[in-house]
């Protein structure tokens, strides 16, 4: 009996972590997507050099001054909402096939170090916005030795 009860309980396992793979999978590619809002979470990279972190961000179609952007110690926040103008147009206009609808993009990163905040500086060229951010003099690594 306690032979078969383990053998339920090795397939329950199994089939538990078969469930959260998929699950897994599935938000992997979806969850970026909030269709019901026209909403997209842009794709991003985040570079460490030393002093400074460097976060790339996807924001195709993007003029600087539709972007905001919000830093504080540990994390960064993106949005970027097309403008009240550009939507109007876009509306007026009679498409045949339409799969790049977004009316903007929204971002919240947490850093894997503490950053000074008000030492931020931004740009976008061809459609991607770089942050550049200096970490926080406590956020440094320094190597200690054994005595």
């Amino acid at each position: 009996m306690e032979e078969g009860t383990q053998e339920i309980l090795q397939s329950i396992a199994r089939f538990q972590k078969e469930v959260e793979r998929t699950f897994r999978e599935f938000w992997d590619k979806f969850s970026k997507y909030t269709l019901s809002l026209g909403t997209f979470e842009p794709l991003i990279d985040i570079e460490d050099r030393n002093e400074e972190l460097v976060i790339y961000v996807d924001l195709p179609g993007f003029s600087k001054n539709e972007i905001k952007i919000k830093v504080t110690e540990d994390s960064v926040e993106v949005k970027a909402e097309k403008s009240a103008e550009r939507k109007t147009v876009e509306k007026e206009r009679k498409y045949i096939t339409r799969q790049r609808f977004y009316e903007g993009f929204y971002k919240r990163i947490v850093l894997p170090v503490k950053v000074r905040p008000e030492q931020a500086r931004a740009r976008l060229e061809n459609g991607v916005l770089e942050i550049r951010i200096p970490k926080s003099e406590a956020a440094r690594e320094v190597e200690v030795n054994v005595e």
